[in-house]
C-alpha cells in the first residue's frame, strides 16, 4: 500500500500487468486454501521424484564402488 504498482513496476523493471497477474495468482490461491483445496499434488509429485532419483543415485555409486573394487584386485 506505500508504493503503487506502477513505481514497483519500475522499481523491479517488470510490466504492471505481470504484477497484477502474480497479485491476482496469489489471492485466487489464498482463497482456494482458505476453502479447503489442497494444491500440493504438484509438491507430492516432486517429493515422489526426488525419492526416486535419490534410490537411482544410490544404485549408481554402489555399481560404481563395485566397479571401482573389481578394477582393484
Amino acid at each position: 500500500g506505500e508504493k503503487s504498482i506502477a513505481e514497483l513496476a519500475r522499481q523491479h523493471g517488470v510490466a504492471e500487468s505481470l504484477i497484477h497477474n502474480w497479485r491476482t495468482q496469489f489471492l485466487e490461491a489464498g482463497r482456494a486454501r482458505l476453502a479447503g483445496n489442497k494444491q500440493d499434488d504438484g509438491f507430492r509429485t516432486l517429493e515422489k521424484e526426488n525419492e526416486r532419483l535419490k534410490s537411482l543415485l544410490g544404485e549408481k555409486e554402489l555399481a560404481l564402488y563395485i566397479a571401482k573394487k573389481v578394477r582393484g584386485l
